[in-house]
């Protein structure tokens, strides 16, 4: 079974700095990003455990 560990931390950023332009607070972005990109690799290793 393959593990995710950081594969996702890019897809996070791209997603998470555009939210923080917005908001204008781009640290807020940059750790949002890091967040949504641990958070999406759980899933991912979730998603090959029970599937």
């Amino acid at each position: 079974m393959k593990k995710y560990d950081g594969e996702f931390a890019l897809l996070g950023m791209l997603i998470g700095i555009p939210i923080g332009m917005i908001f204008e607070n781009l640290m807020f972005g940059i750790v949002l990003g890091i967040i949504i990109g641990i958070a999406m690799d759980w899933l991912a290793n979730l998603w090959n455990k029970y599937r």
